[in-house]
């Protein structure tokens, strides 16, 4: 069975296709057909296009955040898994070409979704960014209360304009700037490394 049950085969056809053609140039007939199944049947387990839009964007988030922990969890310290957790958000989203499409992507639907409509992918953000902060302890304790969530705002800005005051170009850029600016609002303290 595939990970992510009867509906993985659809969502691996329809991500493909989103980076190959693009999001509003693929239809619900090119998904089933790289799928190899009937189109109603992608209407049937998933819905929409929307829909399908939308399932994708979710399990890419599941999938980015599972990657982000496992890197955060190979530091030593709670202050450099909260750094690398940072910089290892945004470089993979920075470095994943089918991500960086969907970005590009002119579809008001993605726009709405990473914009306007984004509570639910940076709730799912927020908790992951507080387990890796937490770093395997029970405690909610942060130094600044709502860390976490502050510390998504950052990235999802960081991700939707690249570029404007601080250098954050560079894995170590962003390295640098998480010790300066985001590891003190979630363990305190000067952590600069």
């Amino acid at each position: 069975m595939h990970p992510d049950g009867d509906d993985g085969p659809i969502l691996d056809a329809a991500l493909e296709l989103f980076g190959e053609v693009g999001i509003p140039r693929t239809t619900i007939g090119d998904v089933a057909k790289r799928a190899k199944i009937n189109r109603v049947t992608v209407y049937r387990r998933i819905g929409s296009k929307d829909e399908l839009v939308r399932a994708v964007m979710a399990r890419e988030s599941t999938r980015l955040f599972v990657a982000v922990a496992a890197a955060a969890a190979e530091q030593s310290s709670r202050a450099d898994r909260a750094a690398h957790g940072f910089a290892t958000t945004i470089e993979s989203v920075r470095t994943n070409p089918v991500l960086l499409k969907m970005f590009d992507s002119e579809s008001a639907l993605v726009l709405e979704q990473l914009t306007t409509n984004a509570s639910t992918l940076l709730a799912s953000a927020i908790d992951a960014a507080a387990q890796i902060a937490r770093g395997g302890l029970d405690s909610d304790s942060f130094a600044v209360p709502d860390a976490p969530e502050i510390v998504v705002r950052v990235v999802h800005s960081i991700l939707l304009t690249p570029a404007a005051g601080a250098a954050l170009e560079t894995y170590d850029d962003l390295l640098a700037f998480a010790h300066r600016s985001i590891v003190p609002l979630l363990v305190g303290g000067d952590h600069r490394g």
